[in-house]
């Protein structure tokens, strides 16, 4: 299924060695709870870890635990499902097609309909985690994926309406246990929501990622990272606007429809796990500290 290959891989990535490869392969058939993984797919944690061996085999483990258990982002993964085709609507999801100076790929959500009847949290996570793998599918490894993101729309309304469980699985899946590197988020068209939305987030962020995160009062702070060129034509660039480039998203994971729907049966089987099982906390106390923590934040 990938466009790329072993070669491929090992030309872009000079820190690749056949051996650690193996030696993740080996470890994998060590564990007999988790399902077969091609060796391009090894090849995608290895750079995304940055080819430590041990944290490569506890994100490949806890990546595919995350797919098993949280059915709200990783069952119906059918691109032509009417949740999908709502979702990309509702929610612009764009691949840019020109990268930085630095090779990374560039990423730009924008909530295109600020109507809350058409705001769906797990559905979001779903179309962007499809195409993430969609693009991995096409290109295998970037040095690293750079966060957009414009809040523009995002009002209050859409955080309250985030699940105490989704909003923690997301947090979780996407800083612990993805197959790629972010290594920069830019939010743009910021307003006074916004700092009090990462302010209530931070406690449940990284300090790796909090440092990531950069706010813009306008976009030229932007275009001194992300050149304006490559930028959509929404914001003075010369690429195809968003509404184009959404719809070539929506159309490239459309055309792995198949992908998606075999992918969804590689589970974990825990009745086989012979390693302890990496637990997530599941304190009650939390969900209430979540509900008091937004009441107090957004007075």
């Amino acid at each position: 299924m990938f466009k790329v290959t072993l070669e491929d891989e090992f030309k872009k990535n000079p820190e690749l060695k056949a051996e650690d490869i193996q030696d993740v392969q080996a470890w994998i058939k060590s564990q007999p709870h988790l399902p077969p993984v091609p060796d391009l797919v090894v090849v995608l944690f290895l750079q995304a870890c940055q080819w430590d061996l041990d944290l490569t085999k506890k994100t490949i483990d806890l990546y595919y635990t995350c797919r098993t258990e949280y059915t709200e982002f990783f069952s119906d993964r059918d691109p032509l499902s009417e949740e999908i085709l709502e979702t990309a609507r509702a929610q612009q999801v764009v691949y840019l097609p020109e990268r930085d100076p630095e090779g990374n790929q560039i990423i730009i959500t924008r909530t295109s309909d600020p109507d809350i009847k058409n705001y769906n949290f797990a559905a979001l996570v779903k179309y962007m985690t499809m195409s993430t793998e969609a693009f991995q599918l096409e290109n295998g490894t970037v040095p690293g994926m750079v966060m957009v993101c414009d809040v523009g729309n995002f009002r209050a309304s859409h955080f309250w309406s985030i699940p105490f469980k989704q909003g923690k699985n997301n947090m979780r899946y996407s800083q612990e246990a993805s197959s790629f590197r972010i290594v920069a988020v830019h939010h743009i068209n910021i307003h006074p929501l916004i700092h009090k939305v990462l302010q209530f987030l931070k406690p449940f962020l990284k300090a790796e990622v909090q440092e990531m995160i950069t706010l813009h009062s306008n976009l030229e702070t932007l275009f001194q990272t992300v050149p304006k060129e490559i930028m959509p034509k929404d914001y003075g660039g010369e690429a195809p606007t968003m509404e184009e480039l959404n719809e070539q998203n929506l159309q490239r994971i459309q055309k792995y429809r198949q992908y998606f729907l075999d992918e969804q049966k590689v589970v974990v089987d825990e009745s086989k796990r012979i390693s302890k099982k990496a637990k997530q906390s599941e304190d009650p106390e939390e969900e209430k500290g979540w509900w008091l923590l937004k009441k107090l934040s957004f007075k």
